[in-house]
């Protein structure tokens, strides 16, 4: 007996009706694109994103950098770390608060931050060409709002964090 398309529908978690499955084949695809131009610069996609966090000028406090890129202070500490040993970033003791570290780029990592940051902006102009001003407004507009559900949304009454709008 064959199966129908209506029968394999049933049986399908993510499909173009569900909110998330545009946004995730469009996030997957802009991670290969730049994951491919991160390796060829010998750093990841992440790296770059946190290179582009960082202040070139005074440093960035390393509390303000996780929730930046929407990471866990665990997993930033380990990327910093990386970094390190990567000669893109050094700790510093932050003068303004000695409970604090900065961090800061190094040579090498202000060279990445420009790559990074000259790839970013060229997708940006890509995006800018083929969607509309208001077509971008109004995209951002929804992500906010998609954004605020995943903060508030619970599962078992408990949301992902208490904030109020």
């Amino acid at each position: 007996m064959a199966l129908k398309t209506d029968d394999l529908r049933v049986d399908t978690v993510l499909t173009k009706e569900d909110i998330g499955f545009d946004i995730k084949v469009s996030w997957l695809a802009i991670a290969r694109m730049f994951s491919t131009l991160a390796l060829e610069y010998g750093i990841t996609v992440t790296a770059g994103f946190a290179l582009l966090n960082i202040s070139q000028e005074t440093g960035t406090p390393a509390t303000k950098i996780a929730p930046l890129l929407g990471m866990e202070p665990r997993s930033l500490t380990r990327l910093i770390k990386k970094m390190e040993l990567e000669g893109l970033v050094r700790r510093e003791p932050d003068p303004d608060d000695k409970r604090s570290v900065l961090i800061r780029l190094t040579d090498l990592g202000k060279e990445k931050k420009k790559i990074a940051k000259a790839h970013v902006e060229s997708f940006n102009v890509k995006v800018r060409e083929s969607v509309s001003q208001k077509d971008l407004r109004m995209f951002f507009d929804i992500l906010e709002k998609i954004n605020w559900v995943t903060m508030t949304h619970t599962f078992n009454g408990k949301t992902n964090v208490s904030i109020e709008k």
